[in-house]
């Protein structure tokens, strides 16, 4: 029994920091862990598919890859988590009494909280790039590309994704979103029914309107719905709306129709409309439910989930590089799928809990930089 506690206790002292009034949610952590394991098992099919110069087989097989080809949805769960987050501390405030929120400091932590990691995370790849000489390091736009990304503005400006580690795309969206997020939570100045009735309005407005302007797609007017989602489940936990007249198994009956709709309906017809209705559904049995609570907050699933900003920022390259080496002529898809998955996800995974370890979690302390002024000043 001591060495299970003294084991749980290690593990939790690599979970996230959090600052703010906010009582931590174990379980957003793990809607986090869903979210970055979707999007890695989307990834691996996406990487042992697109080797340059190899055609892979089909088999029966590849039936039961299906599960993970809509993995790529947990980008969108990443836009809700986050819209909910950064709505907590405004909603707080206006809806329940909370501290008053700092704008300056806001920005500021963004800042702190993500810069560093991001711009590591960039440099190291571009040196890769060039030390490996990668048909991308020997491109015109190279190191042009290379300064729009330092300030989230390659896909606003080029219209398209980056080839190396094209994943930072969605930061750029949520950045939009972080500058934005102070004056969107004015919303919740507004009284109950009207506040719910704009959020639901724009929920369901946005995804007509992004569809009709293509230029939206690099915005996060195009992805405002999932944003938008995160307000409204902010509203909805601090004001408690509806909680307990819903039996907490009810919640866990709808969040496990709701992930199984989210990982086998296709992306046809009208499906995006109901998107980000399926995602709340989703998050409210995960803060309501009783089972799906309780597995959404064991330990390791919330410390793996609090490293997912690291894991994103290096998981895709390291993917690839692995499928370049182990994927061939002749694989069938579910061959090359468990190759990289077995081989390249361990790899991929154990870089960025390094990455999270070294680099990210200090970054999560919102005095980090003065302490490291003040720690040089003495050595000096």
């Amino acid at each position: 029994m001591k060495s299970s506690e003294h084991s749980s206790w290690n593990i939790l002292r690599l979970r996230r920091v959090t600052s703010g009034d906010h009582r931590y949610l174990p379980e957003v952590d793990g809607l986090r862990f869903l979210a970055i394991f979707g999007v890695l098992f989307f990834h691996v099919i996406y990487s042992a598919t697109n080797v340059s110069g190899v055609t892979l087989q089909t088999s029966a097989l590849d039936f039961w890859l299906r599960p993970f080809q809509e993995g790529h949805r947990g980008v969108e769960l990443f836009f809700v988590i986050s819209g909910f987050i950064l709505a907590l501390p405004f909603a707080a405030h206006h809806l329940v009494g909370g501290p008053a929120v700092s704008v300056s400091r806001y920005y500021l932590r963004r800042v702190t909280r993500l810069e560093l990691p991001y711009l590591v995370a960039l440099v190291g790849f571009y040196a890769a790039a060039v030390a490996l000489r990668t048909p991308d390091a020997s491109s015109p736009s190279f190191i042009p590309d290379f300064f729009l990304r330092l300030f989230y503005l390659h896909d606003l400006v080029r219209g398209f994704s980056p080839l190396l580690n094209g994943v930072t795309w969605t930061l750029e969206i949520e950045i939009q979103f972080y500058l934005l997020a102070p004056l969107l939570a004015q919303v919740f100045r507004l009284p109950l029914v009207a506040r719910r009735l704009l959020l639901g309005a724009l929920i369901i407005g946005l995804p007509f309107a992004g569809r009709f302007m293509p230029w939206a797609h690099w915005t996060c007017l195009f992805f405002g719905a999932f944003f938008l989602m995160g307000l409204l489940l902010a509203d909805l936990h601090l004001t408690r709306s509806g909680a307990g007249r819903v039996p907490s198994k009810i919640f866990d009956v709808i969040g496990l129709a709701s992930l199984l709709a989210l990982i086998f309906l296709p992306d046809k017809n009208y499906f995006f409309l109901f998107f980000p209705w399926l995602l709340a559904l989703l998050f409210l049995a995960a803060l309501r439910g009783d089972w799906l609570k309780k597995i959404l907050q064991i330990s390791w699933l919330t410390v793996l989930g609090g490293m997912c900003y690291s894991i994103y920022l290096i998981h895709y390259p390291l993917l690839a590089f692995t499928a370049a080496h182990l994927v061939h002529n002749g694989q069938t898809v579910f061959h090359a799928y468990c190759t990289v998955a077995l081989a390249g996800l361990p790899f991929a995974l154990v870089i960025g809990i390094i990455f999270y370890i070294v680099l990210e979690r200090p970054c999560m302390n919102p005095r980090w930089p003065q302490e490291l002024i003040a720690r040089l000043r003495r050595r000096s």
